[in-house]
């Protein structure tokens, strides 16, 4: 999914937008504020809800087929931890016949439709909050979309104990909760945006002149050397020239 994304974003033709952006210094961070903001902030919000539905999912995500309830009476997922927090045990009585469990395949469809929504996000990187804007310009970034929904939907659906998914797929009521999921994305993304650049903090050490690095005391030696000749050269040629100035006065 990764690469067919990262080929997705690399479809984006430039805009005349980008002749009003200042240009970058070869000094900025390789890792700016805010792409530290973008990252961390989203990064956050999909644990969360993915974690929620892994220790808690048995309390609250629907479950239509009685059959994949387990015996437990109750309308949820059965969980599908491998044991619970005293030990007892939990999915690991039915891994064997049953493979992964549906709570699982949730945990890992919900993630990647938030990825797949928050796709429409990256098409933005300086905080613009009209994520569609030319979107229906670039019908390659279109279409690699649809391509990797499609591949998630056959994945899901159909993988089996072969990608190591549920072997009865998933409910449409569990597609609904995965979408509205990748719904929110574009919600929370225009409130993460609104957050100052300044409140996160930028990685990577700006580029130094090595001539100018008193630790590179090779380097610095060598320019002192190159200086002083090229001082020494200068002189040189303003004795000459003083030189050849006095005995012009002379005749």
């Amino acid at each position: 999914m990764d690469s067919f994304a990262s080929l997705a974003l690399a479809t984006e033709a430039p805009t005349l937008a980008l002749l009003d952006r200042p240009p970058y210094s070869k000094d900025e961070y390789i890792v700016s504020r805010k792409m530290v903001k973008n990252l961390l902030l989203m990064a956050i919000y999909e644990i969360i809800i993915v974690y929620v539905i892994v220790f808690a999912g048995e309390y609250f995500y629907p479950e239509p087929n009685v059959k994949l309830r387990y015996g437990r009476d109750s309308p949820f997922v059965y969980p599908g931890r491998v044991s619970n927090w005293d030990g007892t045990p939990l999915w690991s009585k039915y891994a064997k016949d049953e493979g992964t469990s549906r709570q699982m395949t949730n945990v890992f469809n919900v993630f990647t439709v938030m990825q797949i929504f928050n796709l429409i996000n990256c098409r933005v990187i300086n905080d613009e909050l009209n994520v569609f804007k030319g979107l229906f310009t670039n019908w390659m970034f279109i279409g690699v979309w649809i391509g990797i929904t499609g591949g998630q939907v056959i994945i899901v659906q159909l993988g089996s104990y072969a990608l190591k998914v549920s072997k009865y797929g998933l409910a449409g009521e569990h597609w609904a909760i995965a979408i509205g999921c990748g719904l929110s994305t574009w919600i929370v993304s225009p409130i993460f945006k609104m957050i100052p650049d300044t409140w996160c903090p930028q990685f990577g050490q700006k580029e130094k002149d090595p001539l100018e690095d008193p630790e590179h005391s090779v380097l610095s030696l060598r320019k002192n050397r190159t200086s002083s000749f090229q001082n020494r050269q200068a002189n040189l040629i303003q004795n000459k020239e003083g030189s050849v100035g006095k005995q012009a006065s002379k005749n």
